[in-house]
């Protein structure tokens, strides 16, 4: 296990090619900068409850996009580059209007009412049309 430890170690830190760290009293700053085609840098520093920094890309159209930001008891508040580039929301709104559209459905028609066929019963018991007469 230590054999593949060590060598990932060592990888991880030769690809971050500049980094710098210090940490006094609670407070800290540190930095990197990978200096490959991928361009990641980032920037923090902190104090207590409050941490200030920035972070740095090249995106896939090969723009470099750059995000500045604190964090603090006011939450997390971003600037810079934090949204979609207009060319990949150009693409993206070109792609959603050659989507298929769903079908819209037909209006559904009320039930029919359902159909009751009665089967005429004979009565068990035949009436006489005088009434019931009792002879005693």
């Amino acid at each position: 296990m230590k054999f593949f430890l060590v060598p990932l170690f060592l990888a991880s830190v030769a690809m971050a090619a500049d980094m710098g760290m210090n940490i006094a009293g609670g407070a800290y700053n540190f930095g990197y900068n990978t200096g490959d085609a991928g361009g990641h840098s980032r920037v923090e520093s902190g104090s207590g409850s409050s941490v200030a920094g920035s972070y740095s890309y090249v995106d896939a159209n090969g723009d470099r996009r750059t995000v500045q930001y604190t964090a603090g008891p006011g939450g997390y508040q971003a600037s810079g580059d934090v949204g979609v580039d207009r060319r990949t929301a150009a693409a993206a709104a070109a792609l959603a209007a050659m989507a298929p559209k769903a079908p819209i459905p037909a209006p559904a028609a009320a039930p029919a009412a359902p159909w009751y066929n009665p089967v005429p019963v004979a009565p068990a018991i035949m009436a006489h049309p005088g009434g019931y007469i009792a002879k005693w």
